[in-house]
This record gives C-alpha cells, sequence and structure tokens, in this order.
C-alpha cells in the first residue's frame, strides 16, 4: 500500500479549496484519469463538509485528519474525526424525490465512490469514514 497523503485540516469551510487541491493531487499521483479523479474530488469533499457541519457544527479550532493511499488498484480515503459519533443509518441518502436545497451529499458520495463505509477508528479518533474506488 502507497500513503499518497496524510494530512490534518481545520474545521472551517476555507480549508476546503486546499483540501480539493491536495486531494486532486493524490489522485493524479495515484494514477487516475482526470474524470474519475474529480468525482474522487467531489465525493471526499462533500464528506469533508458533512464533518465540518454535522460531526462538529461548525466548531472553530479542532481539525479532521485524511490519508489516501492507493492498493493494488484501489484508492483508499480515510477520514477521521472527533466529531458527534456517526452510525451508519445516519448516513441514508435522501430521496431525489424530495426536492429542498441541501442533504444530497451523502447520495453524491454512495454515487461516485465504490465503498463507502464507518470502520474502526484508530486510537484517538472517533469517527472513520472510508472511501474506496478502483482507479484501475
Amino acid at each position: 500500500m502507497a500513503l499518497l497523503l496524510n494530512q490534518t485540516f481545520s474545521t472551517t469551510t476555507e480549508v476546503l479549496s486546499t483540501l480539493r487541491q491536495s486531494v486532486r493531487d493524490a489522485s493524479l499521483r495515484a494514477g487516475c484519469q482526470e474524470e474519475v479523479c474529480e468525482q474522487i474530488v467531489l465525493a471526499i469533499n462533500e464528506a469533508c463538509m458533512n464533518i465540518i457541519q454535522h460531526g462538529y457544527a461548525f466548531a472553530s479550532r479542532q481539525d479532521f485528519a485524511l490519508q489516501i493511499s492507493v492498493d493494488d488498484g484501489v484508492l483508499v480515503a480515510n477520514l477521521m474525526d472527533n466529531g458527534r459519533p456517526v452510525a451508519e443509518d445516519d448516513w441514508c441518502p435522501r430521496d431525489l424525490d424530495d426536492l429542498r436545497p441541501g442533504g444530497l451529499g451523502v447520495r453524491f458520495i454512495r454515487e461516485l465512490m465504490e465503498g463507502v463505509a464507518y470502520v474502526p477508528a484508530p486510537e484517538g479518533f472517533t469517527n472513520c469514514l472510508q472511501l474506496t474506488k478502483r482507479i484501475y
């Protein structure tokens, strides 16, 4: 397994631009084609926004970690945080017929990535969301 990114970000929306560029760079180094790279960037950005908004309720001076690796043609992104504990049931996408602003991030993440699961968090973290996508 090759580690491509291991970075901590603060829980402010201002970091999302830097985060997206870091994810884009890591995905390209992994060998992703441009379209796949942008899908990964969008999915991870949505997941990070959920951490900031729902996990930490926009609390300042908090942080979360992102690790991206590639293993046998599969890109693995682990998002780790100490926000509100998340249960798998919290990740039910909203029905597309329910027309109202917001709430489609989970649906996008599930459609863009092949694997979406909460896995046991490493020591020092409460939550670990793992996103996976075959890249070649």
